[in-house]
């Protein structure tokens, strides 16, 4: 076989490994945009194409010089983006806990920036003591920094993917999840969300659709109207007919939102697809609800403040990667397997006379 033909043939190849999971990827989004595992799929593509251009760009001494010169970018401005990432997680947490209330929640980007920042540390100071149990410790932490890190991308691709996916959704109904009110009246967090839901209903309408709007939340203890009953009389005072507006005033969590929402629709003859509008970090995570209470309906976010996004979006995948117990079983069963491996080989090494 010639090496023009060889090269052909692996380069087939690259290609129907690229069409092979590209059409698994197809596959998993028209089953559902919303399950996890697209962003998982979408990652293995990227790699593969890559793969397929690195292998065609080495044919040629020029393509492998400029991909040499790009590759070497790229890497500089993400070892610099690595090294950056902590100080601004850092910084965001200060300012975080500064505007917001104190609490594990809004402290999520500090303690994950001083983590970061104090893990290199850590792991120099095991390395250094030379013995099974902290050789081991240190893979173990290594470990599990790199499955974090693995589950943290798979969550972020796919994340990019579902917004960009959600925003074209067709909706009977466009569902606005509740965000609590300031002095009985609609806060400016809430107002985004309205706004949000606003320019869907006027996006769908420009394909033919008039999607009835559903304002979902019950009354907190310390408000004077339910939030859905707020949110209605602001949709109202921004252009929207009374008709056009089901009131849900029950709900508490989003999980009763969603719940009360479909049901009140569904006793009024309007069945879905729907749209569910909350903030842009949160949007994942409700449409993944939807998903397990067999709802037909995708989310979308509206814009959040810059500062109140690394915490509130951490939260978010903490919260999904709790409800994937599966896969943080297998991350631990992992990171345990690995380091007991390690401080296994490591006894073995020492006791190895001479």
């Amino acid at each position: 076989m010639s090496v023009t033909t060889s090269f052909l043939v692996q380069a087939l190849i690259a290609f129907v490994g690229v069409l092979v999971v590209a059409g698994l990827l197809a596959w998993s989004l028209k089953q559902d945009p919303r399950s996890l595992r697209n962003g998982f799929l979408l990652i293995v593509l990227l790699h593969y194409v890559l793969g397929f251009l690195v292998f065609v760009v080495s044919s040629t001494r020029a393509l492998e010089t400029a991909a040499e010169v790009v590759s070497l970018i790229v890497r500089c401005v993400i070892g610099l983006g690595l090294l950056l990432l902590p100080l601004l997680l850092i910084a965001d947490g200060v300012l975080m806990l500064r505007r917001e209330r104190r609490s594990l929640g809004n402290a999520l980007s500090l303690l994950t920036g001083l983590a970061l920042l104090l893990l290199p540390a850590v792991l120099v100071v095991l390395v250094r003591h030379e013995n099974p149990v902290t050789g081991g410790l240190a893979v173990g932490l290594l470990t599990a920094e790199a499955c974090a890190g693995l589950l943290f991308l798979v969550f972020v691709v796919h994340t990019a993917l579902y917004a960009r996916l959600a925003r074209r959704a067709p909706a009977r109904a466009i569902v606005v999840l509740g965000a609590g009110l300031v002095n009985g009246a609609v806060s400016p967090l809430l107002a985004a969300r309205l706004r949000s839901a606003l320019n869907a209903a006027e996006a769908r309408a420009r394909s033919g659709e008039r999607p009835l709007f559903v304002p979902s939340g019950g009354r907190g203890g310390d408000e004077p109207v339910a939030e859905g009953d707020a949110m209605a009389e602001w949709l109202r005072q921004h252009g929207v007919d009374t008709e056009d507006i089901l009131v849900e005033d029950r709900a508490r969590t989003t999980r009763e939102n969603l719940r009360y929402s479909v049901e009140l629709l569904q006793e009024n003859g309007h069945e879905g697809p729907y749209v569910i509008v909350t903030n842009n970090y949160h949007a994942p995570r409700a449409a993944m609800l939807a998903r397990r209470l067999g709802i037909d309906a995708q989310a979308i976010g509206a814009p959040t403040a810059r500062y109140f996004w690394p915490s509130a979006y951490l939260r978010e995948f903490v919260a999904v990667m709790l409800e994937h117990r599966q896969l943080l079983t297998w991350a631990g069963l992992l990171v345990v397997s690995t380091s007991v491996l390690v401080g296994w080989s490591l006894r073995a090494g020492a006791a190895v006379p001479g």
